[in-house]
């Protein structure tokens, strides 16, 4: 009888320990999180847009729960309101301040489509979209590289571009291409890319070369980086030995170096 009232006796402290335990807890936190309260909201990296517009994009306000706050639906519904940002990162900093960090998307290229010009980044997402007959933005979209022979479908803006069925490897071409030659810093320098013909892709360069990139193996990745790599110093040969001459450079040539033919 002793043994089995100790037995009751244990169960019955070690219900009342887990009780405490959890009450503690719940109040550790209750506690914690009244104090925990958003007071600052500080906007970095935005140049498009205003630090106001993208605090009003996040939906934060001042005074919300610091704990319960998702990072990544805030930073989905920034990326959706606001077409130019790319990525956003979000960070907690205790005990009442939020830090928004944004990466805005570059304006790379131009594509027509049903009336309207649609300005994409180099990842093929969607910017701005305005008629194409709106000689206010003309100026805007000369400086953009224009995309040929890529078929694609109406895109809401903060879109990826959508291809018709059937041609999604012109866009992958496409963006795959703009990828490179940002990363390779050439974005500025090509004039036009045409995907119309995906075993035989070229673009424009420097208002002065077509620069042919040929079919499906050097449209890979990883030949793409490395003929743009290469292809600053194909361009600075040609222009000792053939100063101020238009011409095709050929980078899909079989002997693997490049080869020019003035026209």
């Amino acid at each position: 009888m002793a043994v089995s009232n100790k037995r009751r006796l244990s169960k019955t402290s070690t219900a009342y320990i887990a009780i405490g335990i959890l009450l503690i807890t719940s109040m550790t936190v209750i506690g914690t999180s009244a104090f925990l309260r958003v007071k600052d909201i500080v906007v970095e990296g935005a140049s498009m847009y205003s630090a106001q517009e993208v605090v009003e994009s996040s939906g934060l306000s001042a005074g919300d729960n610091l704990l319960l706050i998702d990072s990544q639906s805030i930073s989905q519904r920034i990326r959706e309101e606001l077409p130019f940002v790319s990525v956003v990162n979000v960070k907690r900093i205790l005990p009442d301040k939020i830090s928004i960090e944004i990466t805005e998307s570059i304006a790379a290229a131009s594509i027509t489509f049903a009336g309207e010009v649609y300005v994409i980044d180099t990842s093929g997402r969607v910017l701005s979209r305005s008629p194409s007959g709106d000689t206010a933005l003309s100026e805007i979209y000369q400086d953009l590289i224009e995309v040929r022979g890529a078929e694609i479908e109406e895109t809401p803006v903060g879109n990826q571009l959508r291809s018709v069925f059937g041609s999604e490897i012109k866009l992958q071409y496409m963006q795959d291409i703009l990828e490179a030659a940002e990363r390779e810093d050439h974005l500025n320098e090509m004039t036009y890319l045409d995907v119309s013909n995906i075993v035989n892709v070229y673009f424009g360069y420097m208002g002065r070369y077509r620069v042919i990139l040929g079919g499906r193996e050097n449209l890979r990745p990883g030949n793409l980086r490395h003929n743009f790599g290469r292809l600053g110093e194909t361009v600075s040969r040609i222009e000792d030995r053939y100063p101020n001459t238009t011409g095709d450079i050929n980078m899909s040539d079989e002997s693997g170096s490049p080869r020019f033919t003035p026209t």
